[in-house]
C-alpha cells in the first residue's frame, strides 16, 4: 500500500498576479496564503494548485494523499528505496511525510482522505435507439459554466524514465496502466483511481509538463479550450481524444509555457482489476480524433528558462 491519490501541485512562479489571472481564468477559485496562492476547484474543499513567488519559474512540490496505514508502509519501502525523509520547506509548511525522488523533485504525502468534488448530472444525450432528451432542446452553450470538478494529473520531465517510474512504483506504490514506447509511462494507484494521476515523460532534465482537471462533457472540454483562446491564453492542442486513458482533452499554456488541461470521460480502474498495461506505438497514441501532436507538445520550457 502507498500513494491512493493526487491532492496538488506547487509552482514557483515570478509573477503571482499572472498566475491568479490565469488560473482564474481557467475557472479555479483563489485564496491567499501566507507564502503565496492557493487554488480550488469550486465545491472542491482542498487546494489543487498553489503558487509561491520565486524565479525561475519551476516546480516546488507534488503532494499525494494515503491513509494511516499507507503512511506506515511507506516509511518502509522509501526506506528501502534509499529516501531520506526530511523537514517540510519553511515556505509551505505542512505535516505528513516530505521527501525527494531520483530528480530531486520535492514530494509531500499527508495522512488524509480524497475530499469530494462536485458530481453534476450527465447531460442528457439522444443515441440510436436510446432518446435520453425528448421534447426539449440541448443545453444551449451560453449557458453552459466551466467551473472545473477536481485537479486529477499531471505530467513531468525526467531525463532518466526508467529509474523515476521504478520509483514511483517500487517505492510510492503506484502501478503502470500504459506505456508509449520508450519515452512515456502512465501510473495509477492501486487502490483505485484514473487511468493515470501522473505521468513521466522523457527529456533532457526534470520538469513539470502539464496538470489535468476534470470537467462535466465534451461540450465543457472544447467550449473551455474555445473561451481560454478568446481571452487570449494560447492554444497548445486540442479537442480531441486521447488513446492512452481514452480521454477527451484541450491544452492551453500557461503564461511561463507550461500547460494546463481540461479533461473529461478517462478510464478508471478499480482496485484488484486485472487491467493489462498496452504498450502504445509512437504513431497511435497521439490522439484518436483531433489535432496531431503540436511540436512543442513535449518540450520542456522549463529547461530552456534555466
Amino acid at each position: 500500500m502507498g500513494i491512493e491519490h493526487i491532492r496538488h501541485f506547487a509552482l514557483t512562479v515570478p509573477d503571482l498576479e499572472a498566475g491568479r489571472q490565469f488560473y482564474t481564468d481557467f475557472g479555479l477559485e483563489a485564496e491567499e496564503r501566507e507564502g503565496g496562492l492557493a487554488f480550488r476547484c469550486p465545491g472542491r474543499k482542498m487546494d489543487q494548485v498553489v503558487l509561491i513567488e520565486g524565479a525561475p519559474k519551476s516546480l516546488h512540490h507534488v503532494c499525494f494523499g494515503t491513509s494511516p496505514e499507507g503512511i506506515e508502509n511507506l516509511k518502509g519501502t522509501l526506506g528501502k528505496a534509499g529516501a531520506k525523509l526530511e523537514d517540510a520547506p519553511s515556505e509551505w509548511h505542512t505535516d505528513g511525510l516530505w521527501l525527494r525522488d531520483p530528480d530531486g523533485l520535492l514530494i509531500s504525502i499527508q495522512d488524509a482522505e480524497e475530499v469530494p468534488w462536485r458530481k453534476d448530472s450527465s447531460p442528457e444525450i439522444n443515441a440510436p435507439g436510446q432518446r435520453g432528451r425528448s421534447d426539449k432542446r440541448a443545453v444551449a452553450t451560453e449557458e453552459i459554466e466551466i467551473k472545473p470538478r477536481r485537479f486529477g494529473h499531471m505530467l513531468l520531465f525526467t531525463p532518466d524514465l526508467e529509474r523515476k517510474a521504478e520509483f514511483f512504483t517500487h517505492a510510492l506504490g503506484l502501478g503502470v496502466s500504459d506505456s508509449v514506447e520508450t519515452f512515456l509511462r502512465f501510473l495509477y494507484a492501486p487502490t483505485g483511481s484514473d487511468h493515470h494521476i501522473i505521468g513521466l515523460g522523457l527529456s533532457g532534465s526534470p520538469g513539470f509538463q502539464h496538470a489535468g482537471f476534470e470537467v462535466g462533457s465534451v461540450d465543457e472540454v472544447a467550449l473551455a479550450g474555445q473561451r481560454m483562446v478568446e481571452k487570449g491564453y494560447i492554444n497548445c492542442w486540442g479537442t480531441g481524444r486521447h488513446g492512452p486513458g481514452s480521454n477527451y482533452f484541450h491544452y492551453l499554456r500557461d503564461p511561463w509555457n507550461s500547460i494546463a488541461e481540461y479533461f473529461c470521460d478517462m478510464d478508471y480502474i478499480t482496485e484488484g482489476s486485472d487491467w493489462e498495461p498496452r504498450v502504445w506505438q509512437n504513431e497511435d497514441a497521439d490522439a484518436s480524433w483531433g489535432p496531431h501532436l503540436p511540436p512543442d507538445f513535449l518540450t520542456n520550457f522549463e529547461a530552456i528558462g534555466r
